[in-house]
């Protein structure tokens, strides 16, 4: 699965902190929680009418069920229908691991993909009934003190293998060894790790693994996991499981293969750090996944075992000094907000569906490609916003609707980006020498033998020169602002020098042609490396999702949005590959009917 999704990645912003993983020394002062835990008992959010719990009958682990329901004054069911039909803020399915299986998650998944308004989610189980009761009781005693963020390396995103920790002594980095996760493991209040991974472990580098067995005993820490396949807690040796079993609060993974790079705030962005409680840790985990669905996910399938009410903080991490409408919009201002990704609970703003924020992004509720610096959803009447802060005061303009401008800008934008940008940086652009030195290796052949060949050589070269200028011009612009993908982006100077090669041979057969037909060919040879990518990502989404997935889960498990991401870029690019060449056309022949009546002896 593993060499698939490398293939779906080929096909297809570090943050402050990113920046301060890469350039921070081991600091002076060891930025851990000083002093032994001390459980700290919040009061859950949320009325006894907002949360639902859910249980099959027949189920060993009814008896939790049945305790929380009491314990909580919040009505117990006995199907997902009737769970999801009192639209509640927060659903506690509780069920033994047992009763687990790919059927239950796609199911549930399914369901909650097609709802407008989201239910914030969390799985109550362990090995044993004892450990899920401990489980929903450990959600009220989570503190925020130390963030840990561990990657994996991650060529393709710029990411080096390292482990940075955040609290009270400042920032420290550390290699990733298995010494050292372990050591963040039982101090750290939030820990998330991004890299490879399995049911049974995670995968720190090819030789070192971290498996159930390495779990030390720990503190109501919350982890998460942007690894293949984790939440499988029914599989033997879970390593969701252990992590609960073993005293974590809550444990957010993914049941299935993800394609990474499309969950928010992954890598740095640590997003449930500042997790309050209007706007807790189950929210975050449901805006994520309608982030993976926006960028490659059939279904959201990103699970949170424990509490769906556990916050790291006890209020909002912000002030709201203003709140007015002016016309149909409406504009809140806010002051003191940290670093990060700050999360938002807007009353009343369920009925806007398009977000500014000034110096951050733009983002509507329909957006049809990913957003990694924002992201939103509506729960009840409320606007739950999500989106990365360089801190300070921030502005939020809510409007209804997005401008058609904007929504046309947005949509090319992210298309060049994905095409332009990103694709490059994961294989593309050798995607794009390889086929650009075949078309290179024929039209070199074929200028040897044809009239005139050097010379449309030379004018094919020199168009090319200025596409791929063009093409670097474009990244260098746009390197600030990409927010197709989590990764970090950089200028690929092997990219530029394979638009040259593609776009110079297309400029090459476009003089060379005498019919629409070659004219078309060499449209074609010119965007080669965007419609292949194209045509690739969706053949092998359509094969992953028909041999592998169909037969397991009854459905894809990957939508075609990669697939369908690079059609504006690529409309895009063969228009300005259309005017470029027919200028050149027009001005080589100008200038062979000039040569030649020079030539041309008098009478």
């Amino acid at each position: 699965m593993t060499v698939v999704l490398v293939l779906l990645d080929l096909s297809l912003l570090g943050s402050g902190w990113a920046r301060a993983g890469e350039e921070a020394s081991s600091p002076t002062v060891e930025p851990d929680a000083t002093g032994e835990f001390g459980a700290r008992r919040q009061d859950r959010p949320g009325s006894p009418d907002s949360i639902v719990v859910l249980a099959d009958p027949g189920d060993p682990f009814y008896t939790v069920a049945e305790e929380i329901a009491a314990a909580e004054g919040a009505a117990l069911v006995d199907s997902l229908e009737n769970a999801l039909a009192r639209d509640p803020e927060y659903l506690l399915w509780v069920a033994s691991p047992a009763r687990m299986s790919d059927q239950a998650l796609v199911y549930f998944g399914l369901a909650l993909g097609t709802r407008d308004s989201v239910v914030s989610v969390g799985i109550i189980s362990g090995s044993t009934m004892e450990h899920a009761r401990q489980l929903w009781q450990r959600g009220r005693d989570v503190e925020g003190r130390l963030v840990v963020v561990a990657n994996a390396a991650n060529p393709s995103g710029h990411i080096r293998s390292s482990i940075v920790a955040l609290g009270p002594g400042g920032i420290g980095l550390r290699p990733l060894t298995l010494a050292n996760l372990t050591h963040y493991l039982e101090r750290a209040d939030y820990l998330t790790f991004t890299g490879h991974g399995g049911w049974s472990h995670l995968e720190l580098d090819s030789e070192t693994w971290l498996r159930p067995s390495d779990i030390p005993e720990l503190s109501p820490i919350v982890v998460t996991t942007g690894s293949c396949n984790t939440f499988r807690i029914w599989k033997d040796g879970s390593l969701a499981l252990a992590f609960v079993d073993q005293g974590a609060a809550a444990y957010a993974g993914f049941a299935y293969s993800p394609n990474e790079g499309y969950l928010l705030g992954e890598f740095y962005g640590a997003p449930l750090r500042y997790t309050w409680p209007g706007f807790p840790v189950g929210h975050v985990v449901q805006i994520q996944n309608r982030g993976t669905v926006q960028g490659f996910a059939r279904f959201p399938y990103y699970y949170l075992l424990g509490d769906p009410r556990t916050t790291l903080q006890s209020e909002p991490p912000y002030e709201l000094v203003a709140d007015r409408e002016e016309g149909s919009s409406r504009i809140l201002s806010y002051s003191g907000a940290p670093e990060g990704f700050i999360p938002v609970r807007i009353a009343g703003g369920a009925r806007y569906g398009f977000v500014d924020i000034p110096g951050v992004t733009s983002a509507w509720e329909r957006d049809p490609f990913y957003n990694a610096r924002l992201q939103m959803a509506d729960i009840g009447d409320d606007k739950l916003v999500l989106f990365e802060h360089s801190g300070g005061d921030f502005n939020i303009r809510l409007d209804q609707e997005p401008s058609l401008p904007w929504l046309v800008s947005d949509i090319l934008s992210d298309s060049l980006d994905h095409t332009l940008v990103y694709l490059p940086q994961t294989g593309g652009d050798l995607v794009a020498l390889f086929l650009g030195g075949l078309a290179w290796l024929t039209i070199l052949r074929v200028s040897r033998r044809s009239e005139g060949g050097k010379r449309r050589l030379l004018a094919s070269a020199g168009a090319g020169v200025v596409l791929a200028a063009l093409h670097g011009a474009y990244v260098w612009a746009r390197l600030d602002d990409v927010t197709i993908t989590s990764k970090a982006v950089e200028l690929s100077l092997l990219a530029v020098v394979g638009t040259f090669l593609v776009t110079g041979a297309g400029g090459f057969l476009f003089l060379s042609a005498r019919s629409w037909r070659g004219k078309g060919l060499a449209l074609a040879v010119g965007t080669l490396p965007t419609w292949a990518a194209l045509c690739f990502s969706v053949a092998l989404v359509a094969m992953v999702n028909g041999l592998v997935f169909g037969p397991q889960l009854g459905t894809g498990a990957y939508n075609y949005v990669l697939g369908v991401l690079p059609v504006a870029a690529l409309v895009v690019q063969g228009c300005v590959l259309a005017v470029c060449f027919t200028l050149l056309r027009r001005v080589t022949t100008s200038l062979e009917r000039r040569r030649s009546s020079s030539v041309r002896p008098d009478p």
